[in-house]
């Protein structure tokens, strides 16, 4: 079917027409879209900026990647600390209230309420603070490395571990180490010459082989793998003792205080450069900004006393540490 001659005129008067203004139109409309974002863009950027220099920006990226995270500004984050109840006076777990007591927890308590900071308390073992293996290298633990809590409370300041976390101030004396067997020393064992003797040490004790092996009043002090038996609790080292899979045991001094299954045979070794209880962090933390000025503030006071006087008062059902053994200026 043939168009007519007016509808040819009329559509080309609206391809010259209408048309070209219709595109016209549309470069327009573009133009303006772009200019408006452009502005948006540039308001933005702006609002950002002050005095020259952008401010900075916090995202939170987990508690397990390195710097800062907007927890760091958050005055209500609570803050997650590591305890291994061990079962003696400074960390356990009450019969009668199933939570976690102790000298330690006494500690915490208080620094953490005059800094004003919300603290929590996690039971968990040893390890997820730092691991030791039998002819390895300690190494940090894999809770502490991976952000699981914020601290590990109550441990021993060692240049092993200080190569991997940071420590607050400590809040004890420096430890001393000792060797223990059963009670009377059935094996006659001599601890100034271990020479082919199997020694058992506790997981998590700043006592360790590395420490003995530090040791330049014991001859021997430095031991063979097949002479190194780990073990995860002081019973389980006792256990290797009765069936003599081990001769002796090594650890800081105070696992040994109170009990009458194993008897310290030796004097007060300073065996390694230790140094007292601190809190422990991973190096991008920033609990030890605020913790050490607090605990500083109960060091000072009355308190810090009270506390060390409730070792005996309130937590001395348990075996452990005497206050005069740890506490300053007591």
């Amino acid at each position: 079917m043939q168009s007519s001659n007016s509808e040819k005129e009329l559509y080309k008067k609206d391809n010259s027409g209408s048309g070209g203004n219709g595109k016209l139109y549309l470069v327009l409309l573009v133009a303006a879209v772009c200019f408006a974002f452009a502005a948006f863009v540039i308001a933005i950027v702006s609002l950002s900026m002050q005095n020259g220099s952008a401010s900075p920006s916090v995202v939170n990226v987990g508690s397990s990647a390195a710097g800062l995270t907007s927890d760091d500004y958050n005055d209500d984050r609570v803050w997650l600390i590591h305890n291994g109840h061990a079962g003696y006076n400074v960390q356990y777990i009450s019969e009668k209230t199933g939570k976690i007591e102790g000298f330690d927890v006494d500690i915490f308590n208080a620094v953490c309420r005059i800094a004003n900071k919300n603290c929590k308390l996690v039971a968990d073992v040893w390890s997820n603070c730092w691991d030791s293996v039998t002819g390895e290298t300690s190494r940090g633990g894999f809770g502490l490395m991976s952000g699981w809590f914020d601290a590990c409370g109550g441990w021993r300041v060692k240049p092993d571990r200080q190569r991997t976390f940071a420590f607050s101030d400590p809040f004890t004396e420096s430890p001393h180490q000792a060797f223990a067997t059963l009670p009377g020393n059935p094996g006659s064992f001599d601890w100034q010459d271990i020479t082919g003797k199997t020694i058992g040490f506790i997981d998590g004790s700043s006592g360790d082989e590395f420490c003995l092996a530090k040791s330049e009043e014991i001859v021997g002090a430095v031991l063979p793998t097949e002479n190194i038996q780990h073990c995860i609790t002081l019973e389980e080292c006792y256990d290797l003792l009765v069936d003599d899979t081990i001769d002796a045991i090594f650890a800081d001094a105070t696992w040994f205080r109170g009990r009458t299954d194993v008897e310290e045979i030796t004097d007060r070794l300073q065996a390694c450069p230790v140094g007292g209880s601190a809190m422990m962090t991973r190096l991008d933390s920033k609990l030890v900004d605020w913790w050490n000025p607090a605990q500083a503030k109960l060091l000072a006071s009355k308190e810090y006393h009270e506390i060390c006087n409730d070792v005996k008062v309130t937590h001395g059902h348990q075996s452990g540490y005497d206050p005069e053994d740890f506490c300053f200026d007591y």
